[in-house]
């Protein structure tokens, strides 16, 4: 590939993210300022104690009281600085502050599941491929596909009752915490690390990450075992077995490295699911992440924190598909650039 090329290919990509960014910016002002109704209350607090003089002040900011086209100028401005404004309904918080806050949480939850899922579920997948149509296939691929249609937050709750006392749970079974994200109790509603405070941060993982894990295994596990299927009826595969080389030689050199393309889309994919968050899964364990957060917001109405998280949920989205693109485009020269 020449270095012109990819020059093109890299700004005509470019342009597509900045216009897709854009819809997204759009579409998310549409939702909440060209909805019916008054936009001044849908965009200010609708508490009768509130203090006019801070209403007042959120009309002013978000030029709520201007025409749309007034109000949408001013809205992408708002969003190209990261001027969100305060939540309605954490404290007058600074919208960004919480949502970096919380995603500290999300980015622990999300890498850990993803790091046990992709390490699990390629080893599953390939020796699935390797055995086809043995025991271990045939049983792998029935088990994942149970998985894969499972409930994700059914197997949060099964765990949380396994794990407890109560009701379900069994004396000599291992007790985890069920919820939160640390203990409050015995370290203090005021967050600093130390040694028994991330030993405490990590037995609060256990449970929430090993629940992402498995509703992620399936899919990771069926996509590797089907690529590796297609990659091993090619022509170099069967130029290796007449070399001499075993069956798992040809795997683990030829039909692994060839069989990783679709991995990369699904890895890309794993890391923007990190800014949307695991929402079922964080509201199950009452972790306090980015998908909590969002919930709390669409119940509580508290568009200016919402607005955020759907930017840059969608912004996640985009960016992790074109490094996705790119990378596959270096590991794999049978691609070409469109």
């Amino acid at each position: 590939m020449s270095k012109s090329s990819m020059r093109k290919m890299l700004l005509r990509r470019g342009v597509n993210i900045i216009i897709t960014i854009f819809g997204i910016m759009t579409l998310n002002f549409i939702l909440v300022h060209a909805m019916p109704g008054d936009p001044i209350l849908n965009m200010v607090p609708r508490d009768p104690k509130l203090d006019p003089a801070y209403k007042e002040a959120l009309v002013d900011k978000f030029n709520l009281d201007a025409s749309l086209p007034e109000r949408y100028v001013t809205y992408l401005w708002n969003t190209i600085t990261l001027d969100w404004g305060t939540s309605y309904m954490q404290d007058h918080r600074e919208v960004v502050d919480i949502v970096f806050t919380d995603m500290r949480w999300t980015v622990l939850l999300i890498g850990t599941s993803t790091i046990i899922t992709l390490i699990l579920g390629m080893l599953i997948g390939a020796y699935g491929a390797y055995t086809r149509g043995g025991a271990f296939d045939m049983s792998s691929t029935a088990l994942m596909l149970f998985f894969y249609g499972m409930p994700i937050f059914w197997f949060g709750l099964v765990l949380q009752m396994l794990f407890s006392t109560y009701p379900a749970g069994m004396d000599w079974w291992p007790q985890l915490p069920t919820g939160g994200y640390y203990d409050t109790v015995e370290h203090g509603s005021t967050f600093h690390w130390d040694f028994w405070l991330i030993l405490s941060v990590l037995e609060h993982l256990i449970l929430p990450s090993m629940t992402l894990a498995v509703g992620s295994l399936a899919g990771v596990a069926i996509v590797m075992r089907s690529s590796l299927l297609d990659v091993m009826s090619e022509d170099y595969i069967l130029t290796a077995r007449a070399k001499g080389l075993t069956d798992f030689q040809v795997l683990r050199l030829h039909a692994m490295p060839n069989g990783m393309p679709p991995m990369i889309a699904l890895i890309a994919l794993s890391l923007a699911f990190v800014i949307g968050g695991a929402y079922q899964i964080e509201y199950v364990f009452n972790y306090p992440g980015i998908g909590f957060r969002t919930l709390n917001a669409i119940w509580e109405l508290d568009f200016p924190l919402l607005q955020f998280i759907v930017v840059i949920g969608g912004v996640a989205v985009v960016i992790a598909n074109f490094l996705a693109d790119i990378i596959l485009i270096f590991i794999d020269p049978r691609i070409k650039i469109a």
